[in-house]
Order: C-alpha cells, then sequence, then structure tokens
C-alpha cells in the first residue's frame, strides 16, 4: 500500500475516538446521531494501530476515518473530507491525512519535495499552466445520504482531462469508487462536466437537501429545554435560560440560551444574525420535535453543544450552569452618549459615522458609505435620504407626558419581574406613542423636505438608533420601518414617524437591550428617510466574509427575487445563497461563483447574473476596506477577520443596484 514509516503508536482510547461514529449524547442512553451506510465487508490494509501519515489507496472505511478531517468550507454537516494529491510526472494518488496536514501545499513541500513557496505553490498548481505538478482534490463522504464526491477548489483551473485523470484514478483505488461522484460546484465545473457525460455527478440540491442535520451558529449554552409550537412563540413566555425547541422557523425570538428549529435556515436569517450576536448556539434538525432522545431531555437542565459535525444534549447540573451564565452573561452597565438638543434636517452629505449620537446608527452608516466612490462613480444610495435627529423623538414623547409613563414603567418592579405585564405595559407604550399628535410644524417640515429631494411618491421612513450597530451590541432587526405614500390618508408621513418612534419599545428590543444591561433612559429614535422600492427585482444581504472558511476568501452572498425576505423567508422559500470567490486571480474580470442552493422561485434560474454579482463585489469591496482601514484596523487582527453586513436591492426598471445598509458584522 505504499505506507509512509510509522510515526507512533495510537494508545487504545486514541484509537476508538478515530474510528468510532458520532453519538448523540441524549439525557437517557447515547443513540448513533448519524445513518451509515449497510455493513460491508472490506480487507483493510491498516493493521489499526499505526498512525498513518498518507496512503496510496483507501481500501476500507476505517482508513478513511483515519485520514479524513472537515472540509476547508464547511457548508454541509456530517462531511469527512480526504484531500487527494495526484502526482502528474509519476501518476500517483496520496491521500493525505488532515491530522498532519492541514494544506495540499504542506503535503507537496513536506513528502513530494515541492520547491516553491506558498505563494507559488497557489499561482502555480491551480493553473493551466505548464508548470503545474499536481492535481488537487478532495474525497468528501456525506453520512447523512451516504454519498461520496469528488470536488475541487472552486478556483482551480484544471483541465477537464485532468478531472477525468483523477475521477479515474479515484476509482481504481478507493473502496467506494464504483458510488464516486463529481461534485461541479462552480459555473466553470458544470460546463467540465458537460464534457465529461461518463463522469456521474451530483447536484447542490441533491447534496444538500438529504442533510438532516445544519449546524447554524455554534457554540455551547446552559438551559432548560423547552418545547414549544411556533403559534405560540410570541405569546408564550420565554426566559434568557431556555433553550427553544420550534417546529418551524420563527421571525423573531426573544433573548434566550440556545434554539433549535426543525426547518433549515439561511446563515443570513434574521433568528442566525440574532444567535451570532449573542453568541448562541442555533441549529436545524429535521427530525427534532418528534425525536424520542431530545425529548427525554425537555423540561430538564440541560448542557447542549453544536458544532460543525455535529451535537449534543445532555443532563446539567445547576452548579455548571450558574458558573456559566456568570461567565457569560454581561455584567456592566452601558449608558449610550444621545444628543437629543439639536434640531432640522440633515442630508446624508453633511452626516457621518460620528453622527451616530444624533441620528442613530443607520442613518449614520449610509452617509458613510456615501462618501465612498469607485472609480468616479458615487456609491448607490437610495435617492433623497436625509436623516430625522433625536431632537423629535425626544420632542414627542416629552410634549405628550409620555416619559412620565416610561418614567414609572420602568421603576414598577412587577414590570422587571412578571413577563406578562411587561409585554402588556409596552403594548400600551407603544398604542400611547402612536395615538399621540405628532408636532404639525415638524410633519410640514418633513413633508416639505421630501417633496425637495426627490418626485418618489412612496418613500421610507426606517428606524435608526443608538442602540445598534455599536461595538458588542449589534442590534440587527430589533427595530421596525415603515412606508408612507403622498396622497394617501392612511399611510401618512405622521403616521410612518409615530410608528417607527414606538419601534423603540417593542419587547424583543427592550429585552435585548436589558440582556446587555444598556441604559434605556439613554436610547432614542432618529429615522432614515429615502424612496423606497415597491417594484425591487432582487433583495439580497451579503457578508464581506466567506463565513464558513474566513481565511479561504470570499464574500457571502443571499439573493432573492422581487420581495421575498432573505433574513425572514415565508415558510418553504429558499433563496440564492453563494460564495463570490476573492481569492483567485482576477475575481472581477475572471469570476468564481460557488452557488450553495439555488431559489426555489426563479424557474432554476439564479436570482442575479453573473455581470451583476461582480458588480455587487466591486462595491463590498470598496465598503469593506474603507471601513476597515478608518475604523477597524487596530481593532481586529486582519482585514480577513473583519466583515460588514451590507443590504442590497435590484430595481424595476433596468435592476439597477442600490446599497440599503452597511454595518458591521
Amino acid at each position: 500500500m505504499g505506507l509512509k514509516p510509522v510515526l507512533k503508536s495510537l494508545s487504545f482510547f486514541e484509537l476508538v475516538l478515530i474510528v468510532s461514529t458520532v453519538q448523540f449524547s441524549g439525557c437517557s442512553e447515547n443513540t448513533p446521531q448519524n445513518i451509515n451506510d449497510p455493513v460491508e465487508e472490506y480487507e483493510c490494509g491498516w493493521n489499526g494501530i499505526d498512525d498513518i501519515e498518507f496512503l496510496d489507496s483507501l481500501s476500507c472505511p476505517d482508513e478513511l476515518e483515519l485520514l479524513a478531517g472537515s472540509p476547508l468550507v464547511p457548508v454541509a454537516s456530517e462531511v469527512k473530507s480526504i484531500k487527494t494529491v495526484y502526482e502528474i510526472s509519476s501518476r500517483k494518488m496520496y491521500y493525505i491525512s488532515s491530522k498532519h496536514f492541514q494544506l495540499h501545499y504542506d503535503f507537496c513541500k513536506e513528502v513530494s519535495g515541492y520547491q516553491g513557496s506558498h505563494s507559488d505553490f497557489n499561482s502555480e498548481q491551480y493553473s493551466s499552466g505548464t508548470q503545474r505538478l499536481y492535481y488537487l482534490a478532495s474525497v468528501n463522504y456525506y453520512k447523512s445520504s451516504g454519498t461520496y464526491t469528488m470536488e475541487f477548489y472552486v478556483g482551480d483551473q484544471i483541465s477537464s482531462e485532468g478531472v477525468s485523470t483523477v475521477y479515474d484514478k479515484i476509482v481504481k483505488t478507493a473502496y467506494f469508487g464504483k458510488k464516486l461522484r463529481f461534485f461541479p460546484n462552480s459555473s466553470n465545473f458544470k460546463e467540465i462536466a458537460a464534457k465529461l457525460p461518463g463522469i456521474p455527478t451530483v447536484s447542490e440540491k441533491e447534496l444538500y437537501g438529504s442533510q438532516r442535520y445544519q449546524p447554524c451558529n455554534t457554540g455551547e449554552a446552559y438551559g432548560y429545554l423547552r418545547k414549544i409550537d411556533i403559534s405560540e412563540i410570541g405569546s408564550t413566555y420565554i426566559g434568557r435560560h431556555d433553550i427553544v425547541l420550534v417546529d418551524g422557523l420563527p421571525v423573531d425570538i426573544p433573548v434566550i440560551a440556545g434554539i433549535i428549529t426543525t426547518v433549515f435556515q439561511t446563515p443570513l436569517s434574521h433568528i442566525n444574525v440574532l444567535s451570532h450576536n449573542r453568541g448562541t448556539p442555533n441549529m436545524a434538525l429535521k427530525t427534532a420535535w418528534d425525536d424520542p432522545e431530545i425529548s427525554n431531555c425537555l423540561d430538564k437542565l440541560v448542557h447542549l453543544t453544536v458544532t460543525n459535525d455535529t451535537f449534543s444534549i445532555k443532563n446539567a447540573s445547576i452548579t455548571e450552569a450558574q458558573a456559566f451564565w456568570e461567565k457569560r452573561e454581561p455584567k456592566q452597565t452601558i449608558t449610550l452618549e444621545c444628543n437629543d438638543t439639536v434640531s432640522g434636517l440633515f442630508d446624508v452629505k453633511e452626516l457621518s459615522i460620528q453622527s451616530t449620537p444624533l441620528v442613530g446608527a443607520k442613518a449614520a452608516n449610509l452617509a458613510e458609505i456615501a462618501k465612498i466612490t469607485l472609480d468616479g462613480d458615487s456609491m448607490p444610495i437610495p435617492e433623497g435620504a436625509f436623516a430625522i435627529p433625536f431632537y423629535y423623538y425626544r420632542q414627542h414623547i416629552n410634549q405628550n407626558g409620555i416619559d412620565k409613563f416610561i418614567e414609572g414603567m420602568l421603576d414598577d418592579s412587577l414590570f422587571s419581574q412578571n413577563f406578562l405585564r411587561r409585554k402588556k405595559l409596552l403594548e400600551d407604550l407603544r398604542d400611547t406613542i402612536i395615538n399621540a399628535p405628532l408636532d404639525s410644524r415638524f410633519v410640514q417640515l418633513v413633508e416639505e423636505k421630501i417633496r425637495s429631494v426627490s418626485d418618489f411618491n412612496s418613500i421610507r421612513f426606517r428606524s435608526s438608533t443608538n442602540a445598534e450597530d455599536i461595538e458588542g451590541f449589534n442590534g440587527a432587526g430589533l427595530y421596525e420601518s415603515f412606508s408612507a405614500y403622498r396622497g394617501d390618508t392612511k399611510k401618512t408621513v405622521s403616521a410612518a414617524i409615530k410608528k417607527v418612534f414606538a419601534g423603540l419599545w417593542t419587547l424583543r428590543g427592550f429585552e435585548e437591550r436589558d440582556y446587555f444591561k444598556i441604559d434605556h433612559d439613554c436610547v432614542a429614535m432618529g429615522i432614515l428617510v429615502h424612496r423606497s422600492f415597491p417594484a425591487e427585482e432582487v433583495n439580497g444581504v451579503a457578508i464581506t466574509q466567506n463565513i464558513y472558511n474566513p481565511f479561504l476568501g470570499a464574500y457571502t452572498i443571499n439573493a432573492q427575487i422581487k420581495d421575498i425576505s432573505v433574513v425572514n423567508p415565508p415558510a418553504g422559500f429558499t433563496a440564492d445563497q453563494l460564495l463570490f470567490h476573492t481569492g483567485v486571480t482576477d475575481p472581477f474580470t475572471d469570476p468564481v461563483i460557488e452557488y450553495i442552493t439555488h431559489s426555489n422561485v426563479n424557474e432554476g434560474m439564479p436570482v442575479m447574473s453573473d455581470d451583476e454579482l461582480v458588480s455587487l463585489a466591486r462595491w463590498l469591496n470598496a465598503i469593506h476596506n474603507y471601513y476597515y482601514f478608518r475604523y477597524y484596523r487596530d481593532k481586529v487582527l486582519s482585514v480577513y477577520q473583519f466583515a460588514m453586513d451590507v443590504e442590497f436591492k435590484l430595481d424595476h426598471p433596468g435592476r439597477k443596484l442600490y446599497i440599503k445598509q452597511a454595518r458591521p458584522y
């Protein structure tokens, strides 16, 4: 088998860890979590003891388990991945140990004798040039479906002949050879697959559709496991020390210890963004609602751990839980800067990121990105944008005596102790804010401003507070926005403004601020105003980072047609999820786009064209670099660990790109 000399012998304990299947640590007896292939007989060349760096063939599942690690881009769960190196000159295939060699380069340098630098390796060994010495691939085993795939780095310029050579070699040297399927994970590889009809392929839908478990936000938590019907979310008290199992994907969730949904989520969904911001585990398990092992944990204090490959739930003691909560939960009161003494309306050109204490973070961030240009073009922000400062929120609250209501509510001991009373008083407060008269001179000022800056009939009033987009508190999705229409007697400017003001006191907004110990007395609501998009062609969210592997350069983009929400999709709707790779030679001229899922409401076509994605990616790159080098260079370790969260639209007619919002991720 061409084994490399033994480095060491494994202990019995280490051997068990390597060859055992993943287990679900339940609240009763453990049961296997994964679906395994039917038992087949294989003659294994590995003796079950020696620690192996590489093999020239895979003769049994134990050898796969020995060498495998996690995929470079862990999009799916329950996947075992082995890197392979095909040496072109010798026609030898190497299956390499992930434990010993993190990268293909590491193996080629240490074992195969490659002499160049890592940079040289990347430019030569993924190219179509004559200096190429290796064909580099991965063999992935998807346990939930029992599928074996051959996959290449999406930016690899390997020829169709190279793909065919690697496929044939794996078929001949691996025990699963006849089951092997090629996964063409980019438009380039789909073209290659079309030229190789003799090689069976597998699609994203086939590959990921069989997944049973999805880790959305990894981590651990202690809490009381509660099973709550999705129809009762919002009306049932849920505590911050609860781990919630819900049959579906709720639009919103209060501060909790963790969440398990029975439907898969997009990485940029509202629920997952909240989990990311709070640092709480979030997972989906399609069978969780009726799973007997999970049922044994209900209403018990448990320790939940969510990892990329698996999860565990096990009984916990109150001592363990209290120690965890004490260490993790915020303790220091945060007092925010709030300038509510300056009146007047502000064009975005008059504002900057430093204007957050005056107009709120959403307006300040839009004003900041409006300063960015690209090849002489201005940032494509919505037309007619201006900001209403905190002054008018405070005026409305004080003129109508609502400040006394708020003061009494916050001083009410039952308000802080009783969920139902807290929910009722916040509802009463919002109703009071909406029903109170708005200063007529202020309304006239806003209406005149709208007429002076644009001819659009539909105007969006967007919440912009000082309690969002701050260090340690993202606040995404906590506050609501509303539209007004010229000539409409119901959807008036006054009604939209008051609804936005009232949105500062939603239950979810209050609970989130309260958990993070933000002083409610210093919080205020400003408003960002601009034209709305009633005829949008595409809406989407992008993170200027590869959220699956930050060190493999890519932008994570979710896009959907029309106004079907990406962050809060209706049940059964799937958006385009893709990685726009930036680590390739020229990403904006020769783009490498890796689709994870496709929209299920766009007739099988991508939501955005390659040209549209390139245009978006160029602006994402400009925003990312602008914020990092001006404001975050000294706060994070590298430009790769920093990311921006950007909302965008393509509007009718002409599918013009608009950047609607940008905030640190």
